[in-house]
């Protein structure tokens, strides 16, 4: 059974509920064996999908990554660098993308998801957080952050050292650029990063959150109004300068989220059994909307004034407007990690491949 469950909620594992990382033996070697191509690729544990130009990407398991371009249809697999599983996924346009997963694992494509570099991984990881973090502990604080007790900074050099010894054991769960040079990948025990030159080198600022337990963050989304991300024990941050500052905003539950979600300008948080709460004023106050359905949720995704949520247990949600989902679950109650809409369809991927839902109608197609 993976350990690690979903971010959007299976998404980091499937079945278990709290990320609980193991310790995998022969990491370094699934960080340098290009994926195995596999025609039984698509039916396996599949974790982010995201619909770029005419295209979908989809990543999963054993460091695979499947290419559609007529709308889900047929599929076919990229060539990948690595083997370790994929949990998220962002392009920026239809050439340039990022992709991040297990083992500090994070891949980069020019040219729409045929080609994947290996852009970092665990080894390397390990070594700029303690790069960081002694520097900034020599230095006497971090400027950028001047209320952070030196002693904290010291308990994330600690942690650092920890995970050196470990090995390159630490996932990231979600990744999000606002520009081909600026953006940021997040993961398990408060892993935040930030590049500013399209990933070639990165920065540590785990330390910059309010989140001395580093929770597990699992989730972040953009909007026009602010940076947000979410996490395990109801954790959720908000910043309002591009990610320089940020603060803990009051959670509605103590629950885990495992996806956010923008729905006609007002914020979804989406949580453990059956948890959605959406604010209208930028994160200050959240409203439970009550589902009659007590499964995870994992991911959500928008069409005009059309709303599709998934979750565990082969549930997803769909309608217009948050007081009309319908609520469906698979015969096979097969878990959904991800959904994403193409012109006419929701496409979703979780623990036995892929479905194509109707957007118009819901109803399965082939």
């Amino acid at each position: 059974m993976l350990r690690c469950l979903v971010s959007r909620a299976i998404k980091r594992g499937l079945v278990v509920i709290s990320i609980g990382i193991s310790l995998h033996v022969g990491a370094a070697d699934r960080l340098h064996v290009p994926a195995l191509q596999s025609g039984k690729a698509v039916d396996g544990l599949l974790l982010d999908v995201t619909y770029i130009g005419s295209r979908l990407v989809v990543v999963g398991d054993r460091g695979v990554i499947l290419l559609s371009d007529d709308q889900g249809q047929t599929w076919r697999q990229a060539n990948s660098p690595v083997s370790v599983m994929l949990t998220g996924l962002w392009f920026i346009d239809d050439k340039i993308g990022w992709a991040v997963g297990h083992d500090g694992v994070i891949l980069k494509t020019l040219d729409g998801g045929e080609n994947w570099t290996l852009q970092l991984e665990g080894k390397q990881l390990n070594s700029l957080r303690i790069a960081q973090f002694q520097t900034l502990v020599d230095a006497g604080g971090d400027s950028a952050v001047p209320d952070l007790p030196l002693d904290e900074l010291e308990l994330y050099l600690d942690d650092a050292l920890i995970a050196e010894e470990e090995g390159p054991t630490q996932p990231f769960l979600d990744v999000w650029f606002s520009t081909p040079q600026e953006g940021w990948v997040l993961g398990a025990y408060g892993l935040l990063l930030k590049t500013t030159d399209g990933g070639e080198h990165w920065s540590i600022y785990s330390h910059r959150l309010p989140n001395p337990d580093r929770f597990h963050l699992n989730a972040i989304l953009a909007t026009r109004d602010g940076l947000f991300i979410a996490g395990e024990a109801g954790m959720l941050f908000r910043s309002l300068d591009q990610g320089e500052q940020w603060e803990a905003l009051d959670s509605p539950y103590d629950g885990s989220f495992f996806a956010l979600a923008e729905y006609q300008n007002h914020l979804l948080a989406l949580g453990l059994r059956g948890h959605l709460f959406i604010s209208s004023d930028n994160g200050d106050s959240w409203d439970q909307i009550s589902l009659a359905t007590d499964a995870s949720l994992t991911s959500g995704a928008s069409v005009e004034n059309k709303l599709m949520l998934a979750g565990l247990g082969g549930l997803v949600l769909s309608g217009e407007g948050l007081q009309a989902l319908s609520v469906k679950s698979s015969a096979d109650r097969r878990g959904w990690s991800a959904v994403a809409a193409t012109l006419d369809s929701w496409v979703l991927v979780g623990e036995k491949g892929i479905k194509r839902l109707s957007i118009a109608t819901g109803e399965v197609q082939p």
